[in-house]
């Protein structure tokens, strides 16, 4: 378990975390542990030998060694092309963690094997072993999960691993090991020890350029443009960054559908309390508080690593974070929603005058929660009787991946009277993939504007789009949101 959670940190820097990568890993493991079940039955049938399962254990070690003195040039060589997503995940599952998962598999039938004296007392052995195994993942997922990950780098897991595996090779053998002996042991062990240490001190120099951090929920990679002009911050690795900042202008707005906040400020002047899902580089909540000193902003971002790299690169300063005007939650945006629901029926807390969706990390990894008809009614009871909901989706109104949008709309039309919905690109090209901003009014809104109207609401409009869509396309709910399937255009 500590192997292949910390596999999905392997491949993250590269790959992301997407549900695709997570199936990749987790089927490609589960493949390769089910093989070694397999053939480590036939082989311990025929050679129930301690000596010979100590060198599987053992060969196991020196694959997972090897995995993590490469897997960085290793998957900077799969990566270089524009190989599907899909395709990348299962080759790089395989390529790094087939042979390890299979041998680590064949340790299981073999253990059973030589444990079975009686046949008599065999399901009282076996049964005594499956616990244990058991009760090892258990601790292993906990161990991986809340500690090593926490603390440790990727590569220095590994060769802890593999360092953990060359003793109990050695130990295995009983009395008189022959190989792995106590020597060659105690030699690798040091050599996985300070394999580890230096991954630990110098390792994110082998991985993409810029700076590296794991945290429970993402892998954050911050890089400026080659001309210093622009800073990414990135948690889902392909073409795409999370959020963007111009270095001499850090409260500037660059992402061009969080501009698109302007319609709301616009078609609600007396807009005060505002909810921002999804903190980033903080590129909206560091404007409104620069540029609107009337308005509250409450943000909602589920990783306090990602707050910690906005404030340490991203300019949001210690004096905004002292401000009373912002308000920084590190949950899950459902369970806030819920929480602030209650407090609000209790009068602690003001209603949102607008809601503002942006916790989606990239076309790939959308958190499917944040789809559905059920969040946006709960978003509709934290808002004002003439709140506003704006939300960014990268989709498109036609074509073969149309109907992340068309599901994402229906449940919207099902929660709010008025829908409006505006290309961020272009609003001719409905067949092509892009941002396309959703707006839920919860009373009708007449958006006719004049003469007098700021310039950038007047090029906004322009991108509004009267949308029909298919009524075969089901509203996303909880109990059915298959938004990766969406995604592909099935």
């Amino acid at each position: 378990m500590v192997l292949e959670m910390t596999g999905s940190r392997v491949l993250a820097p590269y790959l992301g975390t997407s549900l695709i990568v997570w199936t990749s890993l987790i089927g490609i493991v589960l493949a390769s542990l089910s093989f070694g079940y397999w053939y480590g039955g036939i082989v311990a049938d025929k050679y129930p030998q301690s000596a010979l399962l100590a060198k599987i254990i053992f060969a196991a070690s020196v694959f997972i060694a090897v995995v993590g003195f490469s897997y960085p040039f290793i998957l900077k060589t799969l990566t270089a092309g524009r190989t599907n997503l899909y395709t990348l995940a299962i080759v790089s599952s395989v390529v790094l963690f087939a042979v390890p998962g299979a041998l680590l598999g064949m340790v299981s039938p073999f253990v059973v094997r030589l444990a079975i004296q009686d046949i008599g007392s065999s399901g009282k052995i076996v049964g005594r072993l499956y616990a244990l195994s058991s009760i090892g993942s258990i601790l292993g997922t906990f161990l991986g999960g809340f500690i090593l990950i926490s603390f440790l780098k990727t590569g220095t897991i590994l060769f802890l691993i593999a360092a953990v595996l060359v003793l109990v090779a050695w130990m295995v053998q009983g009395q008189k090991p022959a190989f792995p002996d106590q020597k060659t042991a105690l030699i690798l062990v040091a050599v996985f020890l300070g394999g580890g240490g230096w991954f630990h001190i110098y390792g994110n120099s082998l991985l993409p350029d810029g700076l590296h951090w794991d945290t429970p929920y993402n892998h954050i990679r911050v890089y400026d443009s080659s001309n210093r002009v622009w800073r990414h911050l990135q948690t889902d690795p392909g073409t795409t960054c999370q959020s963007f900042m111009i270095n001499d202008r850090p409260n500037e707005l660059v992402s061009r559908y969080c501009e698109y906040n302007e319609l709301a400020f616009h078609f609600h002047p007396d807009l005060r309390n505002m909810l921002v899902i999804g903190g980033g580089g903080y590129g909206l909540p560091k404007n409104i508080l620069t540029n609107r000193e009337n308005v509250n902003v409450d943000v909602v971002e589920i990783d306090p690593g990602i707050t910690k790299v906005a404030h340490d690169w991203f300019h949001l300063t210690d004096e905004m974070l002292a401000d009373p005007r912002l308000r920084i939650y590190h949950e899950d945006a459902r369970r806030f929603l819920r929480r602030m629901k209650s407090e609000i029926e209790t009068g602690s807390q003001p209603k949102y005058d607008l809601v503002f969706g942006d916790a989606f990390n990239s076309h790939y990894n959308i958190p499917f929660h944040l789809t559905t008809k059920e969040y946006m009614q709960e978003v509709s009871a934290c808002l004002s009787d003439d709140g506003i909901f704006m939300t960014n989706v990268i989709s498109s109104l036609g074509g073969e991946k149309c109907k992340l949008f068309q599901g994402f709309h229906r449940a919207l039309t099902e929660v709010f009277p008025q829908v409006e919905v505006f290309f961020v690109g272009d609003p001719t090209r409905e067949n092509e993939l892009q941002n396309i901003v959703l707006v839920g009014f919860k009373k009708p809104y007449d958006l006719k504007v004049d003469a007098n109207a700021p310039p950038k609401v007047v090029s906004q409009m322009k991108h509004r789009k009267k949308v029909t869509v298919s009524q075969t396309v089901p509203p996303l709910t909880d109990a059915f949101a298959p938004v990766e399937w969406y995604v592909l255009g099935e």
